[in-house]
């Protein structure tokens, strides 16, 4: 018997397959198939990892027909079908292509699906206390069932991380260096990002030997126009060295002077360089490596082939890179739409440019989590994935493209996939320990799995790399707040946070946590004003729903969670929201699946399961 005819339901990644009415869902939303991509994909389904040849989809589709463009008409048919799962033939994840033999569906099946829109929303009008025995029975299978995968999940997570080496991801203690940004000595702000910029190209080159701890860009921004008592600057960052430096612009050259500040205030070294604009290049490589030669570190001959690697050439490409660098450090939506205009501009310049590739895909996987929509984010989510592959392909030991390539698995794309997330940050910190996002990347895996222990150390060892605030670091610590239970805690740096950063995520956290200190109206206000972009944030709309059937507001919860549900924004922050609305409805079964999917798709985090207030339905049933 074929496999499709076994099951009611067909369920693959994000999609649902009905195979009697040929209807495909993604995230439990009708995707429309045309009648010749629908078979296509139905004849995939019916045999699994079996190569369905040419042949026998030409006579399913088109019988003896003789009067049809065969070769053309399959070709389009297997591509449309591609394009609703949002799949490729360079890269398949469902349709692999053998060439001159046929095709062979390569994703992996579970025919124990969801349930669909409509059967979750009928579902949800009706009461656990009047079903028949076998039915309840089913209920507390599915919720035993559902606890063990999340527990299994974790425990399974818990145990890789366990067998890891110790070191991984580790940040040294201490930071030798910081390099200031450089003072612009011009009248133009056009000049202003050189100063950043500079400072920034430094820095990789000098953490790239692995011998010379550095406080990252990120820490030092906050000190820029604050550079005239070295000392306390150097108190503030914890280092025993600042590098200062100056650069004048002139039309044809730079002249650019440095100085190597001990912690008390005493220069040991400084210099004073003229060089063309086009040979800024070279020039920050022998400020490189005369800092390290001022520190008197013995550098290896890899860590010094390390220290002079160059991605381009092209001072053009470089100078758009720098601006692009400057602007992404700063993490606001504006400024990282204008840092990927720059690095595309750099791409353009300079094909070969992995630096620019890696600032590509780090600002479009932020911009995928933190700002866009439905297929927005998905596609910002695969733009950073393929860039960041790109990069690595260049250079495979280049920090930045290990972390690029950490920041786009944790996107709705690449299905938050930490622990992908886990291992590639860990590789970029093994590059380059100055790389503070690389923990802050594994603090966010390690939450969403549940393990707090280890995201509060991530926290703490990107303190240690960088002691400066930081709102992502922030907004990070409210998380492990609220789901370990400190709400008052949480409600309390919440509010601080607003006002410094209008992020929809830390408006979310505080309005959760007001419901579970007893602020329940607040908690409403708070959730319902709550947008991304042009319209309501579905997680926060999730949330509210949720809230509203805990505090008897059964027909607005409910009205909420349909509209969630016709939409196509459903990750798993949503999809536990969702769980948690339907346990206050009353409807068990809706619940367990909704949670299951949370845990499946990047939320499978027990001690929340465990300890939320929402969920004590289930706890009872």
């Amino acid at each position: 018997m074929d496999r499709v005819s076994a099951a009611s339901r067909l369920r693959f990644d994000r999609f649902e397959f009905e195979p009697s009415t040929g209807e495909l869902y993604r995230d439990s939303c009708r995707v429309h198939l045309q009648e010749h991509p629908r078979q296509v994909l139905l004849a995939l389904l019916e045999r699994p990892g079996d190569i369905v040849t040419r042949e026998h989809l030409r006579e399913r589709l088109w019988g003896t027909d003789t009067f049809v463009d065969f070769e053309h008409g399959l070709n389009t048919a297997v591509k449309k079908a591609r394009q609703a799962l949002g799949d490729s033939a360079e890269t398949p994840q469902f349709i692999e292509t053998l060439a001159r033999r046929g095709y062979r569906f390569i994703g992996r099946i579970d025919g124990d699906a969801p349930a669909s829109i409509g059967s979750v929303a009928a579902d949800s009008t009706s009461s656990t206390s009047s079903r028949p025995a076998a039915l309840r029975d089913i209920s507390r299978r599915s919720l035993w069932r559902a606890a063990a995968a999340i527990l299994l999940v974790a425990g399974g997570v818990a145990i890789w991380i366990a067998q890891r080496p110790a070191n991984a991801g580790t940040a040294r203690a201490g930071a030798q260096l910081a390099v200031m940004p450089f003072r612009v000595i011009t009248g133009s702000t056009d000049s202003a990002y050189l100063g950043i910029g500079v400072a920034d190209a430094i820095t990789t080159r000098l953490a790239n030997t692995r011998q010379i701890a550095v406080r990252p860009t990120t820490a030092v921004l906050t000190f820029q126009d604050a550079q005239s008592d070295p000392t306390a600057l150097a108190a503030s960052l914890g280092v025993r060295h600042l590098l200062l430096g100056t650069i004048q612009p002139t039309d044809q050259a730079y002249r650019v002077t440095v100085q190597l500040v001990r912690a008390d205030g005493v220069a040991i070294w400084g210099r004073t360089f003229d060089e063309p604009r086009a040979t800024l290049l070279r020039l920050q490589d022998q400020l490189a490596e005369q800092v390290v030669g001022a520190l008197r570190v013995e550098l290896s001959p890899p860590e010094r082939a390390r220290l002079h690697v160059r991605y381009t050439n092209n001072a053009a490409a470089y100078d758009m890179y720098l601006r692009g660098r400057s602007l992404l450090v700063n993490y606001t939506e504006a400024k990282m739409h204008e840092a990927i205009m720059h690095f595309e501009q750099a791409l353009q310049l300079d094909e070969n440019y992995a630096l620019a590739r890696t600032g590509i895909a780090t600002a479009s996987a932020w911009f995928s989590v933190r700002y866009a929509h439905d297929a927005a984010a998905v596609a910002w989510g695969k733009r950073a994935d393929e860039e960041a592959r790109r990069a690595l392909a260049q250079d495979s030991g280049l920090a930045d493209a290990h972390l690029a390539i950490a920041s786009a698995a944790g996107t709705e794309y690449r299905g938050f996939d930490w622990r992908v997330v886990i291992d590639e940050s860990a590789t970029a910190l093994a590059l380059d320990p100055s790389l503070d996002l690389a923990h802050l990347a594994r603090m966010r895996a390690y939450y969403h799995l549940g393990l707090f222990v280890e995201a509060r150390h991530q926290g703490d060892l990107a303190v240690a790399v960088n002691p400066i605030a930081n709102v992502e670091r922030d907004r990070l610590e409210i998380s492990l707040m609220l789901f370990g239970g400190q709400y008052s805690d949480a409600v309390e740096a919440a509010t601080r946070l607003t006002s410094q950063t209008d992020a929809p995520a830390v408006r979310q956290y505080l309005g959760l946590a007001r419901f579970y200190v007893g602020d329940a109206n607040g908690a409403r206000e708070m959730l319902g004003s709550i947008r991304r972009g042009d319209r309501p944030d579905t997680r926060a709309q999730a949330s509210l729903a949720s809230i509203e059937a805990a505090i008897g507001m059964h027909n607005e919860a409910r009205s909420r969670v349909v509209e969630i549900m016709r939409g196509s924004e459903l990750d798993h922050h949503v999809a536990y929201s969702v769980g948690a609305a339907l346990a206050q409805l009353g409807d068990v079964d809706a619940s367990l699946r909704w949670l299951q999917r949370a845990a499946d798709t990047g939320f499978p985090c027990y001690p929340w399961f465990e300890r939320d207030p929402l969920l004590d339905p289930l706890r009872k049933h």
